[in-house]
């Protein structure tokens, strides 16, 4: 009975993990596919991925970096040093991650700043502080190879397959309840009960068997008490 129940407990939790992460990995594939199609960047709380393309910014960061970014509230916080992404008109409407030379300034009513690539031995045109996508918070090591199963259309099939291979008793089950097929659970349970009732039946008798030996050793007891005194 006890490991029956702990079963349960280990089964209830992993079901609640395995579709713990199944929420996550829809909800991210979701907003990843969403931004792709609308041509905009995958952000999620304000936080966005990039993978660095260019040696512009080498030895800081190498092509294939993955480098972490958060949204910038204000763009009058920004100052010389930090490496900000940015879309460039000059590079027919890229992302480009550079490093702050000139912090920001107001030209024309218009709030400006200038950057500049590590490698490159020109700085950048100066760019409008709303054309600023994020500024870098780290460089994420190792992530690289996930990032570009994301990108690959084979490496995500993959991906998902796994993901059902993984959850592929979760899925039957909720088929089986979509299509009102849920029979083979519900005589699970049925099973599962007629088991408990066995054994409870089982203990019950072991039980009633016990205090009827000891009933037995009580009265012999007795006699042979009144057999001494006699």
């Amino acid at each position: 009975m006890k490991k029956k129940k702990v079963f349960r407990v280990i089964n209830l939790i992993k079901n609640i993990i395995c579709w713990t992460l199944v929420v996550i990995l829809v909800f991210t594939l979701v907003i990843f596919f969403t931004s792709r199609i609308n041509g905009s960047t995958p952000s999620v709380f304000g936080y966005s991925i990039f993978r660095v393309s260019s040696g512009s910014m080498e030895p800081e960061l190498m092509v294939g970096d993955i480098i972490l970014d958060k949204e910038v509230e204000n763009p009058e916080d920004l100052k010389v040093g930090d490496v900000i992404t940015f879309r460039s008109d000059n590079l027919g409407d890229m992302l480009v991650t550079h490093k702050i030379i000139k912090a920001p300034y107001e030209e024309n009513g218009e709030l400006k700043l200038q950057t500049k690539g590590i490698a490159n031995d020109v700085a950048d045109k100066p760019i409008s502080a709303d054309d600023v996508k994020g500024i870098m918070i780290c460089k994420v090591d190792y992530l690289d190879t996930v990032y570009n199963i994301f990108l690959s259309p084979w490496g995500l099939l993959i991906l998902i397959a796994l993901i059902v291979i993984i959850f592929f008793d979760e899925i039957i089950t909720i088929v089986k309840i979509l299509t009102n097929n849920d029979k083979s659970a519900k005589e699970a349970e049925n099973i599962n009960d007629i088991i408990d009732r066995l054994q409870a039946e089982k203990l019950r008798e072991q039980a009633e068997k016990a205090e009827e030996k000891a009933e037995d050793k009580l009265e012999k007891d007795s006699e042979d008490n009144v057999g001494k005194d006699e």
